[in-house]
């Protein structure tokens, strides 16, 4: 018998683990649980809400259907992060996909975007301030964006963004460091306090 879903524990891992053993109750806790979370990232990579929407539903329902299957995962957010980053970039139609015009990198295949509001919390001169932070923001590319979303949102480890991004630890770690040797550049400048908080987040 399933436990009643009031009384299944929130731990990732456990409730990844009870779905494995055909709980229902179980990966619903986890779909509701990440489900906010993974609607706005989805969002930056793609401008298509019902796309996005129905995206995150396929990743669940193919977790579901082979559950006998999976492996155990260490970190469940982050493979739920990576997988919907993987189906959303994976043979889509372009015009669903932000472009930033403004960023020239032949790398990079899509464009993640944040933006001022996104990172402003503050309620002083604030016309001024996100003025600034869009300035900064210019001169990061779609990866860095990525990187401090994911970092500042997401609270993840640079193993797990290597992960969810499909690069490798140490390019994270470059990316990371070129973004705040920028930040540090720029909070020089503007002296925001701001720049205090994401560098404290991405360090």
């Amino acid at each position: 018998m399933h436990k009643n879903q009031n009384q299944l524990p929130e731990d990732d891992q456990y409730l990844w683990n009870a779905l494995k053993h055909s709980d229902p109750i179980a990966l619903n806790r986890l779909f509701t649980k990440h489900y906010t979370d993974l609607y706005f990232y989805g969002l930056k990579l793609s401008n298509n809400q019902d796309y996005v929407t129905d995206t995150i539903q396929d990743i669940f329902a193919n977790i579901w259907e082979t559950r006998k299957r999976i492996s155990e995962v260490k970190h469940v957010k982050a493979y739920l992060f990576t997988a919907l980053r993987n189906n959303l970039l994976k043979s889509k139609p372009k015009a669903f996909f932000i472009r930033l015009d403004t960023v020239i990198n032949p790398i990079q295949e899509f464009g993640f975007d944040i933006s001022p509001e996104d990172i402003y919390l503050g309620n002083e001169s604030k016309r001024e301030n996100i003025k600034i932070i869009k300035d900064l923001l210019a001169d990061l590319s779609p990866k860095q964006k990525e990187i401090i979303y994911l970092k500042f949102y997401g609270n993840y480890s640079n193993t797990e963004i290597s992960k969810i991004l499909s690069i490798k630890p140490q390019s994270v770690a470059n990316l990371l460091m070129r973004t705040i040797n920028l930040l540090r550049k720029k909070k020089n400048e503007n002296n925001l306090p701001i720049f205090n908080m994401l560098i404290f987040y991405l360090l």
